[in-house]
């Protein structure tokens, strides 16, 4: 029996650090929040440019009234009197505004990480009973037959 407490804290120790390692709250885990982190940050940094981009072109066109019809020109917008050029065989492209990645934290499925705790604490269970009986046979056989 006295062989059973530093058993039974053994396997609850192993049970522990394999969840540490690598249950849903575990290190892995964390390194994989760290990295959607830096993923994160870079996002917000490549936003921010973009932010000053778009400020600058939002500038142009309060104050540039030049601009303005350039780029009225470019979809399509003709003032009065103007005479439209068109090239053929050349492609026409319109500008596509990119205003930033969306970024998911994509997370492992609960199931397998609570198959992977119950399995673990399972093991540990039927580990400490198996030493449990194995203990107390050990002490019947050492004690002799049982007179009651």
């Amino acid at each position: 029996m006295s062989r059973l407490v530093p058993i039974g804290i053994a396997a609850f120790i192993a049970a522990s650090l394999g969840i540490f390692f690598f249950g849903d709250s575990g290190v892995s885990a964390f390194g994989g929040l760290s990295t959607y982190e830096r993923d994160l940050e870079a996002n917000i940094e490549a936003l921010k440019l973009r932010n000053q981009d778009l400020q600058g072109d939002l500038d142009q066109l309060k104050n540039d009234p030049g601009r303005v019809r350039v780029l009225a020109r470019d979809i399509g917008l003709y003032s009065p009197g103007d005479s439209v050029v068109k090239i053929v065989g050349r492609p026409q492209k319109p500008e596509s505004y990119a205003v930033g990645d969306l970024l998911h934290l994509r997370r492992a499925e609960p199931t397998g990480n609570a198959m992977f705790k119950e399995t673990a604490l399972g093991v540990v269970a039927a580990v400490l009973v198996v030493v449990f009986f194995a203990a107390l046979a050990a002490r019947r056989r050492a004690n002799g037959p049982s007179r009651r």
